[in-house]
């Protein structure tokens, strides 16, 4: 789908430069802002606005063992994965490659903690497998299943979902999302937000932006969908109209 300028509002904002920004411009390729919604609407006055209120906004996810095999990855398949909220697919076996251990943890355990204390980078991806390409159950396997001494936390599980494989890439990133990034990242159905530590052990906390913690789903409660996937400012995946009623 073609690019554009398009002005989100009402969105949680994974972002630890910005955890109060409830708005978001893109333009073209790039978020080129992210702010307070109050804001953005006289910043920003021509932009296609699209009210999505309550929908978390993350930078998406990374297959990064998209491939058993190590065979490239079928073209047709991008769809599908977007629909997950997958952005990137890496051929490749579990393992270590390129400096990175590359993990498949709905299809193996692995002492994760202990992997991270000593400096290894984790990625995490499906191995091949069609049942295991949901990503938020990556996390999910990472920091809730397995010996509780080896979780990580829910937010050290997603970053290895996302930046993880994007470093397997070659590519930068910051791990959340702010201004000057490429316009790639995911917008969820609204979800209960929270903080979790390490195995089962909660964070007492409220939600104050003020902790610049970036909230992550509850997947105690199953996984959010994806509404909209977006890479480099190309609309990948998209049903928000049919959730928001915003027909743009």
């Amino acid at each position: 789908m073609s690019r554009g300028t398009t002005l989100y509002t009402g969105i949680v904002l994974y972002s630890t430069l910005d955890p109060e920004a409830s708005a978001m411009l893109v333009e073209d390729e790039l978020i080129t802002w992210i702010g307070a919604e109050d804001s953005a609407q006289a910043l920003h006055p021509d932009a296609e606005q699209i009210d999505a209120t309550g929908c978390l906004v993350t930078p998406g996810f990374v297959d990064a063992a998209s491939t058993a095999d190590g065979s490239a990855p079928d073209p047709g398949e991008t769809v599908h994965a977007a629909a997950s909220g997958i952005v990137m697919r890496l051929p490749g076996p579990t393992g270590m490659r390129d400096g990175v251990h590359v993990l498949a943890p709905l299809s193996e355990s692995a002492p994760y903690r202990t992997l991270t204390a000593s400096g290894v980078p984790l990625a995490l991806g499906s191995a091949g497998v069609d049942e295991h390409r949901d990503p938020w159950a990556w996390v999910r396997a990472v920091s809730e299943q397995g010996p509780a001494q080896e979780r990580l936390s829910a937010r050290a599980a997603y970053l290895a979902a996302t930046r993880g494989g994007l470093r397997l890439a070659g590519v930068w990133h910051p791990g959340s999302l702010q201004t000057a990034l490429p316009a790639t990242f995911v917008i969820w159905e609204p979800w209960d937000l929270t903080v979790r530590g390490t195995g089962s052990e909660r964070d007492t906390w409220s939600a104050d932006p003020r902790a610049r913690t970036p909230l992550l789903p509850d997947l105690s409660v199953g996984t959010p969908r994806a509404l909209r996937t977006v890479s480099h400012g190309e609309i990948l995946h998209d049903i928000l109209d049919e959730v928001t009623g915003d027909d743009g």
